[in-house]
C-alpha cells in the first residue's frame, strides 16, 4: 500500500502531487475508521442483545423456581 501512495506521488507533478495524495490518504482514512466503527457498534450491539435475553431468561427461570 505504501509503495502506491509513493508511486502516486512521483508520477503527479509538484505541488499538486502532495494535494491529491494527501487528499486521497484522508479521505481513505476516514472511511477505514468510519468501517472500523461501524463494525465495533454491531459488535456491541450483539452483546447488548445477548446479554438482555440471558437476563430475561434468568429473570423467568427465577420467577418459575420461587412459584414452584
Amino acid at each position: 500500500m505504501t509503495g502506491g501512495w509513493l508511486l502516486a506521488d512521483l508520477l503527479l507533478p509538484e505541488p499538486w502531487g502532495d494535494v491529491v495524495l494527501f487528499t486521497a490518504m484522508a479521505v481513505l482514512n476516514i472511511g477505514i475508521g468510519w468501517k472500523i466503527g461501524k463494525m465495533f457498534e454491531q459488535q456491541e450491539s450483539a452483546r447488548v442483545g445477548t446479554e438482555a435475553i440471558e437476563t430475561t431468561e434468568a429473570k423467568s427461570t427465577t420467577s418459575l423456581e420461587s412459584h414452584s
